[in-house]
């Protein structure tokens, strides 16, 4: 595997040591940004950079969508609680896996389970044959994201809410969580304070002066949660 200049690794790396493997495919991203060859997408690509407690490979923050991008050479990966992370803060995530990784693919089939509701094409590269392709990105069209405890919905407990990095905004001073189905119903679910003393709901497309104060309650909420009624069906709303 060729070595890498110092300018070719500029911005690219982690603050500790990082394999060749694991460098290669963030150094070929970057070039085929400048050549703007395939994998290609416009946006502003922040290798090694915090997405609030976080860090992704690459983020491509782009019109529209944000990708953010792992490759995998061998090390072990959180790869639900990344994949959930990424798409609760606005997201779309591509697991990249090396050549003499393969193996790794059913690992993270295996760890997203019964949530991954397609089948999706994970990406590869290899850098003895120069090739790279980022695969399919997991969005919330192909995955579902139940809420499995309470404390996914306390915007203190959301990572990287206490340093502003999740960046939840605020509508009428309440949090905007996302868009839910609750029990076959689709609704906004607001937060009355970082410590989510009280929520409130609101129809998709309908003005704040239509919300529902108070509602649903914690005890409903867990019951949801309990029954395996209650999904997020898209982002935190960010500033």
């Amino acid at each position: 595997m060729t070595e890498f200049s110092r300018a070719d690794i500029q911005d690219l790396q982690t603050a500790g040591t990082e394999s060749q493997a694991h460098l290669w495919p963030k150094v070929e991203l970057a070039a085929r940004k400048r050549e703007e060859r395939d994998p290609y997408y416009p946006g502003e690509y922040r290798f090694e950079r915090k997405m609030a407690d976080r860090v992704p490979d690459c983020l491509i923050l782009g019109e529209g969508v944000n990708r953010w991008i792992e490759f995998v050479a061998g090390s072990d990966q959180p790869y639900r609680a990344k994949t959930r992370e990424a798409l609760r803060l606005g997201a779309i995530i591509h697991w990249v896996f090396h050549e003499d990784h393969i193996e790794q693919i059913e690992d993270a089939r295996a760890a997203l389970g019964a949530d991954l509701q397609q089948s999706v094409e994970f990406g590869r590269y290899s850098p003895r044959l120069d090739t790279l392709s980022l695969g399919d990105p997991i969005t919330y069209r192909n995955i579902e994201m139940p809420v499995e405890a309470l404390e996914d919905l306390v915007p203190a407990e959301i990572l990287g809410y206490r340093k502003g990095a999740a960046r939840i905004q605020q509508k009428d001073l309440y949090l905007d969580l996302g868009l839910f189905d609750l029990g076959g119903s689709q609704r906004r679910l607001f937060a009355s304070d970082p410590d989510a003393h009280y929520y409130h709901s609101l129809a998709p497309g309908e003005p704040m002066d239509n919300l529902t104060r108070r509602f649903p309650s914690k005890d409903g909420l867990r019951e949801l949660i309990d029954r395996g009624q209650l999904t997020r069906l898209g982002p935190v709303a960010t500033r």
